[in-house]
């Protein structure tokens, strides 16, 4: 059995606000820059909680770098108070689990829940819980470690993916080969499960490498991406196998815990390769992500997925970046107009990122606007998209930018 201890909740006073002007009218704030010791270079995205409070992760800084679990909190004049709920590697040999890549979810209760790329009992990572205290304090939990030196390579190991959890308190995510999920149990004990194991076609026609999150639909399907495979090969797509481009895949439950891999589009360069930002639906049910690369300009495009007649699923550019703004990362976001919302890790007047807007016109048109240009000590390489609030704001994080040459990332926000 693993020991567990409780971590105590950590105020970071000082909390630092920047305001630059952003294009359209739009500003942009700084909510709270990293030092180090409450963690640094945050890349996977920002949750909120009903409260308004919001939740991430930093891939490094805390405890010897191996990163941490963060808090902001607003203070209701504008400014922003950091809780660091966990530094990682606090236990030996990094049980607890090193390097967190992705977001966090949380339940209804209040738990959140992560993985981690490494660490844990087996050195593969691991995926944990974080419960909070009457008195403040929140506890770690290590519900499952990965493993990397095992004879059993079914599951895989180091999770570079969040989570998603189902209504009946199922936990799903990804690791370097597989679809698992992780079923609640009597006494705090958790199952895991094998759900579908990539590269189980001839020259990975069903993908390899998941890298997105993955999409729970009503009907309890799951949907992500793998940034290889596919059946398409392009001598331009440098991926895992035969220079496949990725795929966008469907998982669906079937009779006796069975379930079915399809995939949906196989990309071919020319509408874009490494796919792995994260997928979301829109009202009529259709699905849109980002590639990393790919097109004429290799820059990376947006793409939308149609479902049709017998399971056929129709694959459409919308948009196409450039040298302006290039390689989009993280998941899209939309608001109440229909507008999507993403970031870029390079381009801008800095080549160190962008903060976009995609607006629906007409003929199935949409029209980029760059909403913020980062430029270095106000941030610089955004890791993941934003998320917006119930009056439009959007959220963020950057991995680098604050005080020194390339600082520890921040915490940002833009408002309209």
């Amino acid at each position: 059995m693993l020991r567990y201890k409780a971590l105590v909740l950590m105020a970071v006073v000082g909390s630092l606000t920047m305001t630059i002007p952003a294009f359209s009218g739009d500003t942009y704030k700084v909510l709270r820059w990293f030092s180090g010791k409450d963690g640094g270079n945050p890349y996977g995205g920002l949750i909120f909680d009903a409260s308004g409070n919001l939740y991430g992760t930093t891939l490094a800084g805390g405890i010897s770098g191996n990163g941490t679990v963060f808090q902001l909190v607003p203070d209701g004049s504008g400014g922003w108070t950091e809780h660091v709920l966990h530094k990682f590697c606090s236990e030996r040999s990094c049980k607890d689990g090193s390097t967190p890549y992705d977001n966090l979810i949380m339940d209804s209760l209040g738990n959140l829940y992560g993985t981690t790329y490494f660490g844990g009992l087996r050195y593969g990572g691991v995926v944990f819980q974080l419960k909070p205290n009457s008195n403040g304090t929140w506890t770690e939990h290590v519900l499952y470690s990965f493993c990397t030196i095992c004879r059993d390579p079914k599951v895989g190991a180091n999770p570079g993916s969040g989570l998603t959890l189902d209504k009946a308190g199922n936990l799903y995510g990804t690791t370097s080969a597989a679809v698992f999920q992780l079923v609640p149990g009597p006494k705090d004990t958790w199952k895991m499960n094998v759900l579908y194991r990539f590269c189980s076609q001839p020259g990975c026609a069903d993908g390899v490498g998941p890298s997105s999150d993955l999409l729970l639909d009503s009907s309890g399907n799951l949907y992500g991406e793998t940034a290889g495979g596919g059946t398409y090969s392009n001598g331009n797509c440098s991926a895992f196998i035969n220079e496949t481009c990725g795929t966008v895949f469907e998982l669906s439950p079937g009779g006796g815990g069975s379930w079915t891999e399809r995939v949906l589009h196989s990309f071919d360069y020319q509408d874009g390769y490494y796919p792995g930002g994260g997928l979301v639906f829109d009202e009529a049910g259709n699905l849109y992500g980002t590639t990393a690369r790919g097109d004429a300009f290799g820059s990376g495009v947006v793409f939308q997925l149609v479902p049709g007649a017998g399971g056929v699923w129709t694959e459409k550019v919308i948009h196409y970046f450039d040298s302006r703004t290039h390689l989009p990362v993280g998941p899209l976001a939309f608001d109440r107009a229909g507008n999507l919302y993403g970031v870029t890790l390079a381009g801008g007047s800095g080549d160190v990122g962008t903060v976009f807007r995609l607006s629906p016109g007409q003929n199935n048109s949409w029209t980029q606007t760059v909403l913020h240009s980062f430029t270095g000590e106000g941030g610089r390489y955004p890791g993941s998209g934003v998320i917006l609030d119930n009056n439009g704001n959007l959220y963020g994080a950057t991995q680098g930018g604050g005080s020194g040459r390339y600082g520890h990332g921040l915490v940002y926000e833009i408002t309209p």
